[in-house]
Order: structure tokens, then C-alpha cells, then sequence
């Protein structure tokens, strides 16, 4: 297997699909926390009544918040995947032969 060289249209690739892995951390862990605030965390401090009744109406916003993060967080991992296929595909033309 004969690797070609890279070039600056493989390294703008390379840059752009590690851009969207560190968007894609973000994301995940941006609707990690919104989904156990929301989930776990409001619920038991209004059990507890450590925070008042009216904290619930915040889990309404944080649900929303974790769906465009996880819809946000795939779209951003399919990028970077497509983008570092893209890249090896160009690096070693015959890759699966």
C-alpha cells in the first residue's frame, strides 16, 4: 500500500473534522448535563424540597435543550466521520482492497 502525500485540501479536511470532534464533546456533554438536571437532579431537590415546586417548570426547558444537543451532537459526529473518510480515502486510494 503506497500512501500519497498530503496536501492542503486533506489538511483543511483534517482540521475541519477535529473542529467538529471538539463540537461533538461539547454537544455530548452539554445534553449530559441537561438530561440529568432535568431527569434526576430537579426532581429529587423538589423531593427533598430543598428548591421549590416551581423549580419543575425548568425541567420543560431543559428537555428541548438536550434534544437539539443530542440531534446537534450526531449531525456533528457524521460530519467528522464523513470528513476523516474523506481524508483516508484520499491518502490511501486502494484502503479496502
Amino acid at each position: 500500500m503506497d500512501p500519497q502525500l498530503i496536501g492542503p485540501e486533506q489538511w483543511d479536511h483534517i482540521g475541519r473534522a477535529l473542529a467538529n470532534l471538539v463540537i461533538f464533546v461539547g454537544l455530548a456533554v452539554n445534553g449530559a448535563l441537561a438530561l440529568l438536571l432535568a431527569h434526576a437532579v430537579i426532581p429529587s431537590l423538589v423531593t427533598t424540597q430543598d428548591a421549590p415546586r416551581e423549580a419543575l417548570a425548568l425541567r420543560w426547558v431543559l428537555y428541548p435543550v438536550f434534544v437539539a444537543s443530542l440531534v446537534l451532537t450526531l449531525y456533528a459526529l457524521g460530519r467528522a466521520l464523513y470528513l476523516a473518510v474523506v481524508v483516508i480515502q484520499s491518502i490511501y486510494p486502494r484502503f479496502a482492497v
